[in-house]
């Protein structure tokens, strides 16, 4: 039997730092998480070589006494919470006691703080959680935290970061979430001594356009509402505003930053009917709900949270979205109850989220109210059921499950359906080469051309067939890095996030291979100047928006099949056309250029060519059996 260990806190607190502190992001979320349990309204965030070389906090909150350094950097130390009872009324961001003993473990570790009733400050140095000093110092009230030399004693960790940039994005996007979940805080965040984003504490309209822009704040809806206990407001793209992937919606629960699903499925429900293929809507919401009604001890890094009703807190999202996005002022004056319940719903009081009827093109959607929970019906022009979109019932006892399954049935048969696209739009070259000379009959229909070679028939679709040729040219061009490529009258400029910049500075030299000059032109912005000239008619907006599509998802849209998908589209328009009459000089062209092989499909997976054979005609006509 092997010997039982009792672990050293040196051990522990490596471990530890595994789950809280998996890259320079964790390490910014959970020091600006302590600034602001500590009452603190100006925060000041600076990051060298993203993050991995240091990463400077300054705060001006309580402050941390000379007396309490050492226990700061302890496991399990934390002056959030003293006793069980707490862990069911958690107010603040952070509670477990993990996050400075597990930086500490895998840093070199700076804290300088002073109270405000102590008269000078105490710094606090450590190296990997050990050899701890502490003296004296010159403080400002509140604490600056610096944290040097991430991951120097765990290697294995440190070789699996992303580059300094792309951990730079990884930590913008971080402060981007504080400052949207904090309008009245005031936060200033550089990146190797250059100013990134700054906010003065002044409102959440300041607070939204210090990260998105002024320009947003008038494609957006403001809504203010509440609905049986759950208060909702903040800012939610209008019909028209929408986003190619999910990393501009931003919820905030209590002032907590999460990732729910619950939340997103209401959002995204409330907006079907409005959005397009390959489009998300854009929210940034701040819900509040009593504390006791919501678990969010369930993970290490507290971005997922658990309910004690998913139905109220769904039902309460998805009618204040909708009823704002349907224009109805009924948005803006939606009645509450005294408090949020917690294992049953009020149906005294259940309002248009369980009787509403909105039109679309001809078909009504109502909410019954059967089971105590609503089931959402999509009814036809004639007033028969067509469809159940959403089923949540109060009966079952893991409703986040249930009520999701048939939205992630819709998300998993659009993937299969945009694999099987992907493979068509890549179809390769089959060789199914005619020897024998083929002999031109005729032009049937003005599409299919017609030839024999003394045993067989061919029918050829010449638009198929063209297309086909136009596009085995284009990608050889780019094969053999011979693209013409055409300036633009005016260059495209465009703006992205941190995460969408990340992944287009990892993608400009593939891009400018294909014939696609593009450029950084300032903070998160590009610029497109040139094109290949056989695609440069290209809907840049479009194509852009596509590679960015749900960049989050590892089976996003690969470049070069993207690329492709447009150049085929292109062929297809160049092509010659069903119904064109043809030359025999342009026939004659077209069977050289096809080279004999009739094996070819067009770049959609359409057959060109169809051989009838001598044996099947002699049956169509009885001359054998």
């Amino acid at each position: 039997m092997s010997k039982i260990n009792i672990l050293s806190s040196k051990i522990y607190n490596r471990i530890a730092a595994g789950e809280v502190v998996e890259r320079p992001a964790s390490v910014v979320k959970e020091l600006v998480e302590n600034s602001i349990d500590a009452g603190a309204d100006s925060i000041f965030i600076d990051i060298e070589k993203g993050g991995t070389a240091s990463i400077k906090i300054t705060d001006n909150g309580s402050g941390i006494e000379k007396s309490e350094l050492k226990k700061a950097i302890m496991p399990h130390a934390t002056s959030k919470i003293s006793s069980i009872k707490d862990l069911d009324l958690i107010s603040s961001l952070g509670f477990r006691g993990e996050a400075l003993a597990s930086i500490a473990a895998v840093s070199k570790l700076s804290i300088v703080s002073k109270t405000r009733e102590q008269e000078v400050g105490a710094r606090l140095y450590a190296e990997g959680g050990e050899d701890v000093e502490i003296t004296d110092y010159p403080a400002m009230d509140g604490t600056e935290i610096t944290v040097n030399n991430l991951f120097f004693n765990t290697p294995a960790r440190e070789k699996f970061l992303k580059t300094d940039k792309g951990e730079e994005s990884e930590i913008t996007s971080i402060v981007a979430k504080f400052i949207l979940g904090n309008p009245k805080l005031s936060f200033k965040y550089t990146a190797n001594g250059k100013v990134i984003y700054q906010s003065y504490g002044d409102g959440e309209e300041s607070s939204f356009a210090a990260v998105y822009g002024v320009n947003a704040l008038t494609d957006c809806f403001y809504i203010d509402s509440e609905r049986n206990g759950v208060k909702v407001k903040g800012y939610i793209g209008k019909h028209y505003f929408t986003k190619p992937n999910k990393t501009y919606q931003s919820v905030f629960l209590n002032g907590r930053y999460i990732v729910n699903l619950t939340i997103s499925v209401a959002v995204m429900n409330a907006y079907s009917a409005y959005m397009m293929k390959r489009q998300y809507p854009f929210y940034v919401l701040s819900i509040t709900v009593p504390p006791d009604s919501v678990d969010v001890n369930v993970h290490p890094n507290k971005i997922d949270v658990r309910f004690s009703n998913n139905q109220i807190v769904y039902g309460a999202v998805y009618s204040i979205v909708s009823k704002t996005l349907d224009g109805t002022s009924e948005a803006l004056n939606i009645v509450s109850t005294p408090e949020l319940q917690k294992n049953n719903i009020n149906t005294s009081d259940k309002g248009d989220d369980y009787a509403t009827y909105k039109s679309d093109h001809g078909s009504a959607v109502r909410s019954d109210k059967s089971d105590l929970g609503f089931k959402k019906i999509v009814f036809n022009d004639s007033g028969k059921k067509a469809q159940t979109i959403l089923d949540i019932s109060e009966s079952k006892p893991e409703p986040a499950v249930d009520i999701f399954a048939e939205n992630k049935a819709y998300i998993e048969k659009l993937e299969k359906e945009k694999q099987a696209s992907d493979k068509q739009n890549i179809t390769v070259q089959q060789e199914i080469v005619i020897e024998k000379e083929l002999k031109y009959i005729g032009q049937a229909l003005n599409t299919f051309l017609i030839f024999d070679d003394g045993t067989d028939m061919y029918f050829i679709d010449q638009h198929a067939a063209h297309e086909r040729i136009l596009y085995d040219k284009f990608n050889d061009r780019i094969k053999n890095n011979t693209i013409d490529t055409q300036m633009l009258l005016l260059p495209y400029v465009f703006e992205v996030n941190g995460t969408e910049y990340e992944f287009l500075c990892d993608k400009i030299l593939l891009l400018n291979s294909m014939g696609i000059d593009i450029a950084e032109f300032g903070d998160n912005t590009f610029k497109v100047s040139a094109l290949p000239v056989l695609i440069a008619d290209l809907n840049i907006k479009e194509f852009f928006d596509d590679l960015l599509f749900d960049i989050g998802n590892l089976k996003n849209i690969e470049l070069t099949d993207l690329l492709k998908e447009k150049i085929a589209q292109k062929a297809c328009k160049a092509a010659i056309k069903a119904g064109d009459k043809l030359e025999e000089s342009d026939i004659k062209i077209i069977l050289e250029q096809i080279k004999g092989n009739l094996g070819l499909k067009c770049p959609h997976g359409r057959p060109i060519a169809v051989r009838i054979t001598r044996t099947e005609i002699d049956k169509w006509f009885k001359r054998i059996v």
